[in-house]
């Protein structure tokens, strides 16, 4: 688990330059019940992962991320083809600032349902909150 919540960091600081989340708090998610992670590899290291939070009657995309390095070679892609049949809609926040993810997001199903104010830090900046019904392949 250690070895695993390190590469999860390594691969969150190069994306964002500081973590959003510490390793203990990665170490954490990755123990509980409800969180899936999904990976994708260069030989042995995790160069980007997407993670899921199980919820009531709904999935919440926690995460989705490749190391900038291996970035415009499909990988995310890739990583949103594990949400493919998923049964319950699906959630995610995303920076208002960030319409290369939400143009992703929206190739998969996703739509806009809302806007949460200031809800990101560093640098302050709203979110926008997307949905994806179930049962989509």
């Amino acid at each position: 688990m250690e070895e695993l919540s390190k590469q999860i960091l390594a691969v969150l600081t190069d994306v964002y330059g500081k973590s959003p989340w510490t390793q203990q708090q990665i170490a954490a998610d990755l123990a509980k019940p409800e969180a899936d992670y999904f990976f994708v590899y260069d030989g042995k290291d995790i160069v980007g992962f997407l993670s899921l939070q199980h919820l009531v009657g709904e999935l919440e995309l926690t995460n989705i991320a490749v190391k900038k390095a291996f970035q415009g070679q499909g990988l995310s892609k890739q990583l949103m083809t594990f949400l493919e049949g998923l049964d319950q809609p699906i959630f995610l926040e995303v920076r208002a600032s960030n319409r290369i993810a939400q143009n992703l997001y929206e190739r998969y199903g996703f739509v806009t349902v809302g806007k949460r104010q200031d809800y990101y830090h560093e640098p302050l900046e709203d979110a926008i909150l997307m949905k994806r019904e179930g049962s989509r392949n």
